[in-house]
């Protein structure tokens, strides 16, 4: 296994009989590592979907899973160098903590007792009375949260709340701070991360306009998205080049609608796929027909049956039930006549005859030019973005 590709991090060893490839499946995100065969090996690879089914029927399967999780969890992304007994002393008294959305975890004043890593979900920070409209901190899953209070001895000093339907690691900070003692660099590691967050919070809170906006996005869902389209408005003419290209490279279905969507302090979200951690769309699709590409592209094939679930599931309203049709409209004829749809235009075809099938964005999947609707824009104003970038890019002030 190979955390990064700088070749510095070690590399670590999977042998027979173990289980690998379960952080991604339960945290939704894209793959953390890469793993290779050391040698000639024989793996048996076991479906997302059949899996979740499996640890959801199976008691002593999901237990397995969640602490080995766990185990790999806290290593990869606390304590690289913690020993296997230290991980497992750690791991037994370690909490697994499930928050609805805009739950709270904890509250300003509240004892810090526990530092918690998220399992799935994403957690907003944020101080002050002005909490509930301004964030101060993103942390998605992966992530860790909480260290500061825990460290520094003191009450909550942040209200920690579920930005989506959330699982969290608690772990003890007796416990935590023990672990810093064993392992010095995990100690460094943490302390400069400690000094990073309260820099961070200090220029959050000279700029509430962040937060803000933060809270906008977090309301629009990229608290659960892993890829997510945005325009700036104070760059985008309203030429419609990224519908027009999205309709020609998708069988004149265009699968966005720039004009819809919410906008905050020139920052737009149009109606198009957020690629969420855990697809709504994918909770009834009788033919099992969505799926999620390595790369993190949620994606639907042709065993569409139609049935219409994944567009009634969506709660963002970006699937659509469409006729993709590759023929190529005429320019002359439309200019001259006004017939047929403009080139490019994603019109809907009609009909009873017709079979319609649900399309979404796929992120252009397999164009290796990325993206058509960010490549067709003129002016720059439509960017693919992950959440995590881009709520680091708001807190540095580079938004």
């Amino acid at each position: 296994v190979q955390l990064d590709d700088s070749g510095i991090a070690p590399l670590r060893t999977i042998g027979p009989g173990r289980l690998f490839g379960e952080m991604a499946l339960i945290s939704g995100r894209p793959r953390a590592a890469s793993v290779m065969a050391t040698e000639d090996s024989v793996l048996i690879e076991i479906p997302r979907r059949a899996m979740l089914k499996l640890m959801a029927a199976e008691e002593t399967v999901r237990q397995a899973v969640d602490q080995l999780f766990a185990q790999r969890a806290i290593q990869t992304f606390i304590a690289p160098e913690a020993s296997e007994a230290l991980l497992a002393q750690l791991v037994a008294e370690t909490r697994q903590c499930l928050f609805q959305a805009n739950e709270l975890i904890y509250d300003l004043g509240q004892p810090a007792d526990a530092i918690h890593l998220i399992r799935s979900g994403s957690v907003m920070l944020g101080a002050g009375d002005n909490a509930e409209q301004s964030v101060l901190a993103y942390v998605a899953a992966g992530q860790y949260f909480g260290e500061e209070d825990v460290i520094a001895g003191t009450s909550r000093t942040q209200r920690a709340q579920a930005a989506v339907k959330t699982e969290t690691l608690r772990i003890p900070g007796d416990r935590f701070r023990e672990l810093l003692d064993a392992n010095p660099e995990v100690r460094e590691a943490v302390r400069q991360r400690f000094h990073d967050r309260i820099r961070q919070r200090q220029a959050m809170a000279k700029a509430p306009e962040r937060g803000a906006l933060m809270h906008f996005l977090l309301g629009e869902g990229l608290g659960e998205a892993t890829d997510a389209l945005l325009i700036d408005e104070s760059l985008c003419v309203r030429c419609d080049q990224c519908e027009k290209a999205c309709a020609s490279t998708h069988g004149n279905v265009s699968r966005l609608d720039r004009e819809a969507g919410a906008t905050f302090n020139g920052l737009h979200v149009p109606t198009s796929c957020r690629h969420c951690e855990h697809p709504h769309c994918m909770k009834d699709c009788p033919p099992d027909a969505i799926h999620r590409a390595p790369n993190g592209e949620v994606y639907i094939d042709d065993t569409c049956i139609g049935c219409g679930n994944c567009e009634r599931n969506c709660p963002y309203g970006v699937i659509q039930m469409g006729a993709p049709d590759s023929s190529t409209p005429s320019l002359w004829r439309w200019l001259v006549l006004g017939q047929g749809p403009a080139p490019g235009s994603g019109a809907k075809q009609k009909g009873k005859d017709i079979a319609k099938k649900a399309v979404k964005c796929d992120m252009c999947r397999g164009r290796a030019e990325g993206p058509a609707c960010v490549q067709a824009c003129p002016t720059g104003a439509a960017i693919r973005v992950g959440p995590e970038e881009y709520f680091n890019l708001i807190a540095d002030g580079d938004r």
